[in-house]
């Protein structure tokens, strides 16, 4: 009776362990190979858990970051904090490779803060201003300027003529690329400062733009602004030498338009030095108007410099509808003065609303220009 009882045990003890065995090799077959990366080790009595699924590896973190950063560039929603580098690295921005002297960033106010519903500019843009401006006594009506071309007719027509500037081209790559995508008569500005501006260029003109110069040129108030900046601080010989470099770097461009500059643009002595040399390259000079208090009229006809100045900023707000009501104001002006210049940004709303816009001009019996054309008209004592 004792060998049967024992044999049974025995065999009972050898089925349990058998079968814990097949029920490992099951868990294992159903398991993932890195299933014991992710099992729970416990020890007592120090109450110490330890699993590699509550510590994220440095790929997973990157990966947040990225996936955070394209669902924030999607939606245009603002981004915190410790994602602005990579945000600004994945947009293309481009930053300045000198740092502006501290002694110039003491002296100026701070800049105005941008609500954070709106892209943020404000590290290289100032403040700009509401107002329109709707005519001057140097802008005549093209309607009665009588301008006659050899075996053509007048240009313009019975048509009112628009142009659309748009600034700070080649800073955002990305949206850059937005504007250069609207085939249409636009005027790209581009700033002097960003990286592959020579392929942007060439796309932009392919897409038939006109190239200007966004020359950066000294605010009234402390900005994040570039070291490639014409100052104030600079001997007025310093200002032609800096601005003689920017101009170098480019060609084909027909013009100019100061980039920020409330303060420089009040500046005769500085102003003059610009266009000497503008006069010397046969460049126009467009006005932002940044200030109400600009010389860049007197000083550009002290020189027999072509001059025009911007009649409406179009982006103060970055909202479609804002966008849309600044570009009826400017058919309206058009249709009041015979023309009419806007400047816009490469901003994601003020993109949709182009692209919607464009296509009604001719119905609405108005034409787009390069900016150059209007310019000519407007100072046909160069022709």
């Amino acid at each position: 009776m004792r060998r049967v009882i024992t044999c049974g045990v025995f065999v009972l003890l050898l089925g349990i362990l058998l079968n814990q065995h097949v029920y490992r090799l099951n868990l294992q077959d159903n398991f993932p190979q890195d299933a014991a990366e992710n099992i729970i080790e416990v020890s007592y009595p120090s109450q110490k858990i330890e699993t590699s699924i509550e510590f994220e590896t440095e790929w997973l973190r990157r990966q947040r970051d990225e996936d955070y950063i394209h669902q924030a560039l999607q939606t245009e929603e603002p981004i915190e904090a410790q994602y602005v580098i990579a945000d600004e690295i994945a947009q293309g921005t481009a930053f300045p490779t000198q740092i502006p002297d501290e002694r110039l960033l003491s002296t100026l106010p701070k800049a105005q803060q941008f609500s954070a519903a709106e892209e943020d500019y404000s590290r290289y843009e100032e403040e700009l201003p509401h107002d329109v401006i709707m005519q001057t006594p140097h802008h005549p009506k093209i309607s009665k300027m009588n301008i006659q071309i050899s075996s053509k007719p007048p240009y313009f027509g019975k048509q009112p003529v628009i142009a659309i500037v748009i600034d700070d081209m080649g800073d955002n790559y990305r949206r850059t690329q937005d504007i250069i995508s609207l085939h249409a008569p636009l005027t790209a500005s581009f700033l002097t400062y960003p990286k592959r501006l020579e392929k942007q260029i060439s796309d932009s003109q392919n897409a038939g733009h006109e190239i200007m110069l966004h020359v950066p040129m000294q605010p009234k108030s402390n900005i994040n602004f570039s070291a490639d900046i014409l100052t104030v601080e600079m001997t007025p010989s310093e200002v032609r030498r800096q601005f003689q470099k920017m101009l170098d770097r480019f060609t084909s461009i027909k013009g100019i338009n100061n980039h920020m500059g409330s303060l420089l643009t009040e500046d005769e002595a500085r102003m003059s030095e610009i266009m000497k040399e503008l006069k010397a390259r046969n460049l126009f000079f467009l006005d932002s108007k940044t200030t109400p208090h600009s010389v860049g009229n007197f000083v550009a006809h002290k020189y027999d410099v072509d001059y025009a100045s911007r009649n409406i900023f179009l982006d103060n707000k970055n909202e479609l509808q804002y966008i849309l009501n600044q570009l009826a104001r400017t058919e309206n002006i058009a249709r009041k003065n015979g023309y009419a210049i806007a400047i816009g940004h490469p901003k994601s709303q003020t993109f949709e609303a182009l692209r919607h816009w464009l296509p009604t001009l001719a119905d609405k019996h108005l034409k787009l220009v390069h900016l150059s054309e209007i310019v000519s008209a407007l100072n046909p004592s160069a022709q």
